[in-house]
């Protein structure tokens, strides 16, 4: 009875497996691309007329990744190469025979990477959805920063309290870059700038107070 199975392995582990079944006398079948959301997945299939079963290889090819060709080990593997390049973007290496991305005559390049409508709003839903969660995680955060200037509010002097404050929202801020001692004197004068000069002078106070015990 015909029999089919599909099996998970890394693009590192492919040479091996595919040389694997070259030795046991597997025919090659076909090679399709497929792209889910995240990389490509690459699917061998190959056929063993002992027993009537097609087996699927799965490798999954992170972007920008190259694949190395199989070839040598199934000539005719060269037109789905030359396709899986053409129409996905695959990147295959040591190809015996390569077109060099002409295999067909392409109006754009890698025309297959254009998702469907349905694909399309599947991934605005989840991101939409991602920034649901990037939204609720930020105002969770900014109100339990809140929440402990007033609590310091009730332990502490008004201006140590406002410096801590204005430091709990800088921390609230982008991580992309740490900023230097200066660059951070800088933005705080900047905030300081815009502030009542009485209050402002007390919060000056209060942080070279900070900065001094720090020190000792």
């Amino acid at each position: 009875m015909y029999t089919t199975e599909f099996v998970d392995i890394d693009l590192c582990d492919l040479l091996t497996r595919i040389q694997s079944l070259k030795h046991q006398g597997m025919r090659f079948v076909q090679l399709c691309a497929e792209l889910p959301e995240g990389g490509i997945d690459l699917v061998y299939t190959f056929y063993d007329e002992t027993c009537d079963n097609a087996l699927n290889l799965c490798v999954r090819v992170p972007e920008g990744a190259e694949v190395p060709s199989i070839q040598d080990l199934y000539f005719a593997a060269f037109s789905y190469e030359n396709e899986a390049h053409d129409l996905f973007g695959v990147q295959f290496i040591n190809m015996k025979l390569d077109f060099g991305g002409h295999f067909f005559e392409l109006a754009e390049k890698a025309p297959m990477t254009v998702i469907t409508p349905e694909m399309k709003a599947e991934r605005e839903k989840a991101a939409k959805l991602r920034a649901a969660k990037a939204a609720k995680e930020a105002k969770a955060a900014r109100e339990a920063a809140e929440a402990k200037s007033a609590e310091r509010a009730l332990t502490e002097d008004r201006a140590t309290a406002d410096a801590a404050a204005v430091a709990a929202v800088d921390d609230l801020g982008p991580k992309a870059a740490k900023p230097t001692p200066e660059e951070r004197a800088a933005k705080m004068e900047e905030k300081l700038a815009n502030m009542d000069p009485e209050k402002a002078a007390k919060i000056r106070a209060a942080l070279a107070a900070r900065t001094q015990k720090a020190g000792e």
